[in-house]
C-alpha cells in the first residue's frame, strides 16, 4: 500500500474539533506559564500567550478556533488569579469575540497589512469588552478601563505581531498536507507601498489610542504602574514592536506566491 494511499484523513467535524482541543490547549498552557508575571490590581495577566489562538485563527478554520479560545481563556485563568465566575463574565467573551472577528477579518482581506489592522483593532475591542466587565464586576473605579485597554495592548499586540509571522514560516510546509492548518495566509515575501502605508497607519493608530489614553486620563495610568509596573514604559516598547516590525510581518512569513502584485 502506498503512503498516500495508507495516509489518515480526518473528517471535517474531526478536524473541527481537534481545533477546539489544540486552540485550548495550547492557550491554556501559554497562560500559566505568564501567570506568575505580576499584573496590576493583581488583574488578569500579561496577555503574551495570545498569539497563540491568534496564530491558529490565521491557518485555522475560525468558530472552532474561536471556540477554543474560549475553554482555554477559563482553564488558563486558574492560573493568574482569575475566578471561575470572573472569567465567564470577562475574560471568555471577550476572548471569544475578538479571536472570532480577527480570525473572519484575516481570512476576508487576505494580505498582511489586513492582519496588522486586525490585530490593532480587535484585539483592542476584545481587551475593552473584558475591561468594562472586570471593572463592573469588581467594582473598580470606572477610570480604570481604558488604563486596562491599554495594559494588556501593549504586551497583546506585539506578541501577536512578532510571533505569528514567525509561527506562519515554520508550519508553511504543512499547509495542503493538513485538515487542521486548513487556511494559509496570502502574505507576500515583498512589501508594496500601499501594504507597508496600511501598517504604519494601525501602528500609528495603536500610539494615538495609547496617547490619548495617557494625556486624558493620568489617574488611571498612575493607579495602574503599581506592583513595581510602568504601564509607560511597557507601551513604548510595544509601541516600537508595532511600527517597525508591523510592515515587517509579510517578509518574515510570506511566500512569494503574488510578489509582483504585492510590489506595485
Amino acid at each position: 500500500m502506498s503512503s498516500k494511499g495508507s495516509r489518515v484523513q480526518l473528517s471535517p467535524t474531526s478536524a473541527r474539533v481537534a481545533v477546539i482541543a489544540i486552540t485550548a490547549a495550547t492557550y491554556a498552557v501559554g497562560k500559566a506559564v505568564t501567570g506568575f508575571i505580576p499584573t496590576p490590581w493583581n488583574v488578569g495577566e500579561v496577555l503574551i500567550a495570545v498569539f497563540l489562538p491568534a496564530f491558529m485563527a490565521v491557518v485555522a478554520e475560525t468558530l472552532p478556533v474561536a471556540i477554543g479560545t474560549g475553554i482555554g481563556t477559563f482553564i488558563g485563568d486558574y492560573f493568574v488569579r482569575t475566578t471561575p465566575i470572573l472569567s465567564l463574565v470577562a475574560g471568555v467573551p471577550a476572548n471569544f469575540v475578538g479571536i472570532l472577528l480577527f480570525g473572519w477579518f484575516v481570512k476576508k482581506y487576505k494580505s498582511w497589512s489586513s492582519f496588522v489592522a486586525a490585530t490593532v483593532a480587535f484585539l483592542t475591542l476584545g481587551n475593552l469588552i473584558a475591561a468594562v466587565n472586570v471593572v463592573l464586576f469588581l467594582g473598580l473605579p470606572t477610570g480604570l478601563i481604558l488604563g486596562f485597554v491599554v495594559y494588556w495592548n501593549t504586551t497583546g499586540i506585539p506578541a501577536i505581531i512578532v510571533a505569528v509571522p514567525l509561527l506562519v514560516r515554520a508550519v508553511r510546509p504543512l499547509f495542503g498536507r493538513s485538515r487542521i492548518l486548513a487556511n494559509p495566509p496570502e502574505w507576500s515575501s515583498i512589501a508594496g507601498r500601499r501594504q507597508v502605508a496600511v501598517a504604519l497607519l494601525f501602528g500609528m493608530l495603536y500610539v494615538l489610542i495609547g496617547a490619548v489614553i495617557f494625556l486624558g486620563d493620568s489617574a488611571s495610568v498612575a493607579a495602574l504602574s503599581n506592583n513595581g509596573l510602568s504601564l509607560i514604559g511597557y507601551f513604548a516598547v510595544a509601541a516600537i514592536v508595532v511600527i517597525v516590525f508591523g510592515p515587517l510581518a509579510s517578509v518574515v512569513a510570506g511566500s512569494r506566491v503574488g510578489a509582483k502584485q504585492a510590489a506595485r
